[in-house]
């Protein structure tokens, strides 16, 4: 029997990279993984009314190109026949994992695992779609200070930890989905062991108190991090205090703990998901003049960036998904890019629900999404430095983070 209508299942795969490739996540690291410390995981939740099904994937990598998520998308639909765009692919944004995008953001991607993992990040939502089974869904929101600090001067950050929780009719637990806004990045430059950093020991913490599968969903943490600023992590591969296991575990355990204490509601309502393209235009290149001149600075930091911006400046605009996805009326709003923390703020406000999950790097992350434009001035690394690292021509224009909003709070009226 199907309570309220309602279907869930969720699957979990292993996405580790063998040892000794490139890390991504870092201009300041060159060296190869040295070992792993704990396991990359792709996890997939399905949620399903017999009508419409979403499908949400996360994995434990630092970012996937726009087109791979489609593909993944793609290869879920030829397998078992879901819409490409009722699937939401999304990274917890650890910088201790493989490079897998165009862009490198710090290493050279390897095409084998990149395409091992897409096709087992594709198998974890197949997995979780053949998992389906009736399913009731509770909703809460827990609060969290202290984790995420703005590295950008301010204080504005997103204390929030929406929890969805999915159990069978039973109370047997399906999966907790959950999100907290905050870079993970407690381990630095010098850490050359494969981590999925503090959102790893969050999963593990609230799967040890609650069973079930635990999925993670970054929050829009631009410019929000653990408390240091982006130079230390640009420049420099020396360890820093602070950055390190334990601390990741402390962080984590936080979120965890928040997650796991939250008092949730039932709720109860179809599933549905709005999802549309949007293409985000990119500022204009640098001069051939100024590549030159970047290109031989002794730091050598963006030599090779302003070499290939030399032979190929790459496309104007950038093509991305923005999504809404209902679950049992509950909506889930998805961002691509690595969105600044103001989205999630005013969306739930825009929306009149404080405990709105608003997660960002869904959909393809090509570089970091300021909003609102007036960061623009005030410069700083996501906007001056930011698209080298993912092989872009420049930083989006302000215009990108108005369209990417627009299109959300639409989308969120009509998933509605």
């Amino acid at each position: 029997m199907v309570v309220n209508g309602l279907l869930a299942g969720a699957a979990v795969a292993d996405i580790t990279p063998p040892v000794g490739g490139s890390l991504a996540g870092y201009a300041a690291r060159t060296s190869a993984s040295t070992a792993v410390h704990d396991p990359l995981r792709a996890t997939a939740v399905a949620v399903s009314d017999g009508t419409a099904t979403s499908v949400v994937i996360c994995a434990d990598l630092i970012a996937l190109d726009p087109d791979t998520t489609r593909r993944i998308a793609r290869d879920l639909r030829e397998r078992t026949g879901i819409p490409e765009e009722a699937v939401a692919v999304a990274v917890t944004h650890t910088h201790a994992g493989p490079a897998v995008t165009g862009g490198g953001i710090g290493g050279v991607a390897d095409p084998r695992y990149v395409e091992d993992a897409c096709s087992r990040i594709a198998g974890a939502g197949e997995a979780a779609i053949a998992a389906l089974a009736p399913a009731v869904l509770r909703r809460g929101c827990g609060t969290l200070h202290g984790v995420a600090h703005n590295r950008r001067g301010g204080t504005l950050t997103d204390p929030a930890v929406p929890v969805v929780r999915l159990e069978r009719p039973d109370g047997e637990p399906i999966a907790t989905v959950f999100s907290h806004a905050c870079h993970p990045v407690t381990l630095g430059p010098d850490n050359l062991r494969i981590t999925a950093d503090w959102p790893g020991y969050a999963r593990r913490h609230l799967e040890s108190g609650i069973g079930g599968v635990a999925l993670f969903l970054q929050g829009c943490c631009g410019q929000l991090n653990t408390g240091h600023t982006a130079l230390d992590s640009l420049r420099g591969a020396e360890p820093r205090p602070g950055r390190t296991f334990e601390a990741a575990r402390r962080f984590g355990t936080l979120v965890g703990e928040t997650a796991l204490a939250t008092a949730t509601e039932p709720a109860a309502g179809p599933v549905s998901v709005a999802a549309t393209r949007v293409e985000l235009p990119l500022g204009d290149p640098l001069t051939p003049a100024e590549l030159r001149a970047l290109a031989g600075e002794p730091d050598g930091l963006w030599t090779q960036w302003a070499l290939a911006q030399l032979a190929d400046p790459g496309p104007a605009a950038v093509e991305v998904q923005v999504a809404v996805h209902r679950w049992g009326g509950v909506p889930l709003v998805l961002l691509p890019c690595e969105p600044f923390v103001e989205f999630a703020v005013e969306l739930r406000a825009a929306l009149g629900d404080p405990a709105l999950l608003v997660a960002g790097y869904t959909g393809g992350v090509p570089g970091y999404l300021p909003y609102p434009e007036t960061h623009y001035a005030d410069g700083g690394y996501e906007i001056c430095e930011a698209h080298r690292a993912y092989g872009l021509r420049a930083a989006f224009t302000p215009e990108a983070g108005r369209l990417v909003m627009a299109a959300a709070r639409a989308l969120a009226g009509e998933a509605g």
